[in-house]
C-alpha cells in the first residue's frame, strides 16, 4: 500500500481564495475584520511566524494593529495592553504570539482575552466548548487537522485515535475535539511516559502526532490503511524533521507529506478563524 498524500499546498491556496471572498464580503457589509498581533520580545523564529500571518491577512483583506513589547515588559503592563485591544470595538480578534518569556504567566495572558476574541481559541470557555456539538473558536492547527480529516470521507463516529503529545496548543485541543459531540471518536493519549506505544498506534484508525520527536512513528508502528497527521516539527542537525519516519507511506492510507511543516493550515485556519470573529461581531 502506498499513502495518499495530503495536498496541503492546494488546499492552502482554495483556504486562502475563500478567505479574500469571505472578507470582501464582510467589507461589502462594512464590516472591516481586523486581528491585532500582540509580539513579545524579539525571538526570531516567532518574527518569523508573525510576518508570515500578517502576510496572509493582508493578501485576503484583513487589517493587521500589530503590537511590539519588550521582553522586559510586565505582566501588568502586559494585561493592560490585552485589555484595551479587547474592549476596542474595531478589533475582531486577538493573538498573543506565544510563547511568552519565562517570566510571564501564558495562562494568565490567556484568560484575559475574552473568548470571543480569542483567535487562538485557547480560553478556558472555547477549550470548554470543543467537548460540544457546536464548539465556538477551534485552535487553528486542530481547525487544520479536522479539515484533513473531513478531506478523508472517513466516518469518524466510534474511530480510534492516537494523539501522540499533550500540549495545549494541539494534543490537548484535539483530544477534547475529536472525542467531544460534535465528533465522536474514542480518543487516546499518548506522550513520553505511555507504555506500549507501538501497539496503541497499531490498533488506531487515525495518529495525530505533536510530539516533536523526530521520526519517532515508524512503519511497523502504523497499522495498514490508518490516516497519519503530523504536526511535530523538530531540527536534529539544522534540518527539520517530523514525527513520523517517511517510510511510513508504505503502509498508511492517507497520510501527511513527510519532514514538512504543517505550517500553511495553521496559518489559513488563523484566517478563517478571524473572519468568522468578524462575522459574529458583525450580526450580534
Amino acid at each position: 500500500m502506498t499513502a495518499r498524500f495530503f495536498d496541503l499546498d492546494a488546499l492552502g491556496l482554495r483556504l486562502l481564495e475563500d478567505s479574500r471572498n469571505r472578507a470582501g464580503t464582510l467589507r461589502a457589509r462594512g464590516i472591516v475584520p481586523c486581528l491585532a498581533l500582540v509580539e513579545v520580545g524579539e525571538d526570531p523564529q516567532s518574527a518569523t511566524y508573525v510576518a508570515r500571518k500578517i502576510e496572509d491577512c493582508r493578501k485576503v483583506g484583513i487589517e493587521v494593529r500589530k503590537v511590539v513589547l519588550p521582553a522586559s515588559v510586565t505582566r501588568s503592563e502586559l494585561l493592560t495592553q490585552i485589555q484595551m485591544l479587547d474592549t476596542d470595538v474595531s478589533v475582531s480578534g486577538i493573538l498573543v504570539q506565544l510563547p511568552l518569556p519565562s517570566h510571564l504567566d501564558e495562562n494568565a495572558v490567556i484568560q484575559a482575552i475574552s473568548p470571543h476574541k480569542d483567535v487562538d481559541g485557547l480560553h478556558p470557555v472555547n477549550l470548554l466548548s470543543l467537548t460540544t456539538s457546536e464548539p465556538t473558536v477551534i485552535p487553528c492547527t486542530v481547525r487544520g487537522i479536522d479539515a484533513l480529516l473531513l478531506q478523508t470521507g472517513l466516518a469518524l463516529d466510534g474511530a480510534r485515535v492516537a494523539i501522540l503529545g499533550r500540549g495545549k496548543l494541539v494534543g490537548l485541543p484535539a483530544s477534547l475535539l475529536l472525542s467531544g459531540q460534535s465528533r465522536n471518536t474514542t480518543v487516546t493519549i499518548l506522550h513520553r511516559k505511555s507504555k506500549n506505544l507501538g501497539n496503541i498506534l497499531r490498533n488506531s484508525d487515525i495518529i495525530i502526532t505533536a510530539s516533536g520527536s523526530a521520526h519517532l512513528v515508524t512503519p511497523d508502528m502504523v497499522r495498514a490503511g490508518a490516516v497519519v497527521i503530523d504536526v511535530g516539527m523538530s531540527w536534529p542537525e539544522g534540518m527539520l524533521c517530523g514525527d513520523v519516519h517517511p517510510d511510513v507511506s508504505e503502509v498508511a492510507g492517507w497520510m501527511t507529506p513527510p519532514d514538512r511543516s504543517f505550517g500553511v493550515m495553521t496559518r489559513m485556519m488563523l484566517l478563517k478563524t478571524v473572519l468568522d470573529l468578524a462575522e459574529k461581531k458583525g450580526t450580534a
